[in-house]
């Protein structure tokens, strides 16, 4: 298992995607991306919404790769929210008619497997799989 603590900070970002990249050395360039398009996504709104009030918080990003699947789990003290209660965006009417954001969300359900969400010790905990192509 890889683990990166950083501050929940928009500069962090860079760094999350270069921990991504090197923890899942080997897991190829299209799950490396999908995984990185998901963090990204979360990690982003963590930074901008969960913490409000200006204090300097915190993202624990861990991350495990086996032969089956690669399962990163982001974890912040910001305030409570659950992503997965987010509404799916209307993606059937044209872009600029829709509400600024919720594209996030669908990105992230979009691109892996599975994702769960938990309130634990005071942190948001998402955690997302994303299941390993099969060896020909």
């Amino acid at each position: 298992m890889a683990e990166l603590i950083v501050r929940a900070d928009l500069s962090a970002l860079a760094t999350i995607a270069d921990f991504l990249t090197e923890a899942l050395a080997g897991c190829g360039d299209d799950l490396i991306f999908a995984i990185q398009l998901a963090v990204d996504e979360a990690c982003s709104n963590t930074i901008l919404y969960g913490f409000p009030d200006g204090e300097p918080g915190t993202i624990t990003v861990t991350c495990t790769a086996d032969a089956d699947a690669v399962r990163v789990t982001i974890a912040d003290d910001g305030v409570p929210f659950d992503p997965l209660t987010a509404p799916s965006p209307l993606l059937d009417i044209p872009a600029e008619e829709r509400p600024i954001g919720g594209l996030g969300v669908h990105f992230i359900r979009t691109v892996t497997d599975s994702v769960t969400y938990t309130r634990e010790g005071g942190k948001n905990v998402l955690s997302m799989e994303k299941k390993r192509p099969a060896s020909s």
